[in-house]
């Protein structure tokens, strides 16, 4: 279903304009609202971030990262199904000229309203 690769790449882009410009509050609702509300994330620490948990730490890092880029390749499609896609990549997050990078697998279900994130487990890399 061509529409995830798109997906992972809009997010990130949400992701990065969040992080790395003094933008709009509407960016971070819109971020918020790509997400299921049970959402989770396991992040390359390990820990599991609810999505409530995730967003408040979300709301104070507006601009935190100026000029943040997050770049997303290496898109594979692991599992399809009518309700939900596995999908597998790699960030590469670059910022005042050092660059990190992790490969993601996410899980997204199919909602009525569109694609939401349900899951997401960061390594590393």
């Amino acid at each position: 279903m061509s529409d995830v690769p798109a997906e992972v790449q809009r997010l990130h882009r949400v992701l990065a304009r969040w992080l790395g410009a003094d933008c709009d509050p509407a960016v971070l609702t819109e971020f918020r609202d790509s997400h299921a509300a049970d959402f989770a994330l396991i992040t390359t620490e390990g820990a599991v971030l609810t999505a409530e948990e995730l967003f408040t730490a979300l709301a104070g890092a507006r601009n935190s990262a100026p000029g943040l880029v997050i770049e997303v390749d290496e898109i594979a499609i692991i599992a399809e199904s009518p309700e939900f896609t596995v999908v597998r990549f790699r960030e590469v997050h670059r910022h005042d000229g050092t660059s990190t990078a992790r490969r993601t697998t996410a899980v997204l279900r199919r909602t009525p309203d569109g694609l939401r994130w349900q899951h997401v487990h960061e390594t590393a890399i």
